[in-house]
Parts: C-alpha cells; structure tokens; sequence
C-alpha cells in the first residue's frame, strides 16, 4: 500500500507493468547492490602480517594496532560503480513504459558489474596484497553479489526483449 501511495505520487499509475518478471529480477540485482556493502569482498589473514577485511566501502584491519593503514577515500571509486549499478537498476524499473531504453540501461548496467568486478580483481586484490604481502581469501558473500546481479540482469534483458517482442507482434497484426 505504501509503495502505492510513492508511485501515485511520482505520477505512476499503472501498476500492471511493474509487476512483471523483469521487475522481479531487477529488484533483486537493487538487493544484490545493496548488500554489498554489508558482506566482506576478502579477507586477508596471516598470524604475522594481520588481518585485513576488504569491503566496498574500506578496507577495516581486524587487529588493534594495524601494520598498513588504508586511506579513507581508497575505495570510492569501488562505491561509485556500486552506486552507478543500484542507479541504474531503480530507473531501469521505473522506465518500464520505454524498453528500448531499458534494454540499453540493462546492458550498460551489465558492463558497469563486469568493470566492478575487473576492478575489484585486478587492481584492489593485488594493491592490497602487495601492501599487506598476505594472499586473499575469495569466500564470501561479497564476491558472488556482482556475479548474481550480472546474472539477474541478463534474465531480466531477455524479459524485456520478450516484452518488446511481443508487442511488436501485436502492432503487427493492428
């Protein structure tokens, strides 16, 4: 009811549209951008060189009197792309009504998880690493978030095109 009254208020009054597939899958790349600043990307850990956690927003040292202090602002460009893909996702919901356009923002969407991804691998892991000379450990949650949005988003492009399909079809036989 309360999601009802935001879209009436936002001049969204079909409501038939937002509750299709797509929007389903969407909503749980927004989830997936969202937790990912809860759960850990790495973890490195050795008994000598300490305990270092990776997150999108830092890296936060487990130990008391840590040996290699990370700047605060180390991250932000690792933030800006967690916050360019939940951008991306919320319009990509509420342009339900233009799916040409929600077929480009999905795609550019998809390449903004796989640059975060890239990025995460092949500059953070190996930054980190070669200050803390400890090896990280990829298991955790953190780690499959953009690999699970990358996914949902494709499901998500593949619905839509089936949407824009299929009324192709019925302007075709108008």
């Amino acid at each position: 009811m309360i999601i009802k009254i935001f879209l009436i208020s936002h001049g969204i009054n079909d409501f038939t549209m937002l509750q299709r597939i797509q929007s389903l899958y969407l909503a749980i790349v927004a989830i997936a951008c969202v937790l990912l600043f809860f759960f850990p990307l790495a973890n490195y850990y050795h008994e000598l060189e300490g305990n270092y956690k990776f997150f999108i927003y830092g890296i936060r040292s487990m130990d008391p009197e840590p040996k290699v202090l990370f700047n605060l602002y180390f991250t932000i460009p690792l933030i800006f792309l967690v916050v360019a893909s939940f951008i991306f996702t919320v319009s990509t919901i509420l342009l339900f009504k233009n799916r040409p356009l929600q077929i480009r923002l999905c795609a550019f969407n998809m390449l903004t998880n796989i640059v975060l991804i890239m990025v995460i691998f092949f500059f953070y892991a190996t930054k980190i690493q070669s200050m803390t000379h400890i090896e990280p450990e990829y298991n955790y949650t953190g780690m499959v978030l953009p690999l699970v949005s990358i996914l949902f988003l494709i499901f998500a492009n593949r619905a839509i095109k089936k949407d824009e399909a299929l009324v192709k079809s019925a302007d075709r036989l108008r």
